[in-house]
């Protein structure tokens, strides 16, 4: 007598499993989402009579968000927001005066009453935005990077400080003309985490028309970018 066992060869099977639906689409790594920059300041346009200070210094701090254009990430666009402190130093005061009904600001050397420095300090709120391009990485996970863009930046604080030859400080805070909302391109090329930067300000120092000289701002720094 047969005592045979027929078997289900489609219950048998094993299903397969399709990796392509297990990757959601979309799901590329994002970096460089935070930036810490030490930066080197400069009053581009000062009158030839005005000595600026070599150590003009500065830092800038903020987040990022990526929006990544392929699959690897080589190409993205980065949106964010963060905050920078610029400080020169010169032999020079911001001076105001009337013309015309019009109030003007410049700057003007004030001779020996500077005993140690006079020092003018900005702060902003910046909105930076990036086009960013990396290589792919190395045997050791490096990359080379590079992004070139440009912010906006709302000022939220002047002021000067000045120490006279009697060592008093004072700090002056009175700065009508400075333009609220400035403008710039911004670069930034490196390997790794660190990277060289730098900001150059379309938007002039003084507001149009309230001032006899066009000053801009000029940074140059190393960029810390860790994750």
């Amino acid at each position: 007598m047969n005592l045979g066992v027929a078997q289900d060869s489609t219950a048998a099977a094993t299903p397969v499993e399709n990796s392509d639906a297990e990757t959601p689409k979309g799901n590329q790594k994002r970096q460089d989402l935070f930036y810490f920059d030490l930066n080197w300041d400069r009053l581009l346009g000062l009158d030839q009579s005005i000595d600026q200070r070599w150590f003009g210094r500065g830092l800038a701090f903020g987040g990022m968000y990526e929006v990544p254009f392929n699959k690897g990430g080589n190409f993205s666009f980065g949106i964010g927001v963060g905050f920078a402190s610029h400080n020169y130093y010169t032999n020079a005061v911001v001076t105001r005066f009337d013309s015309a009904g019009v109030n003007y600001s410049q700057f003007s050397v004030v001779g020996d009453t500077i005993k140690d420095r006079g020092k003018l300090s900005l702060n902003y709120v910046d909105l930076p935005l990036e086009l960013r391009f990396r290589t792919n990485p190395n045997k050791k996970g490096y990359q080379w990077k590079l992004a070139i863009g440009a912010k906006l930046g709302y000022l939220v604080n002047a002021h000067e400080k000045i120490i006279d030859k009697d060592k008093i400080k004072v700090k002056v805070y009175d700065y009508p003309n400075v333009t609220q909302w400035r403008y710039g391109v911004t670069g930034r090329i490196g390997y790794g985490k660190v990277m060289l930067s730098g900001f150059y300000s379309l938007s002039p120092l003084f507001e149009d028309g309230t001032s006899t000289q066009t000053i801009n701002q000029f940074s140059l720094g190393i960029s810390i970018m860790p994750f």
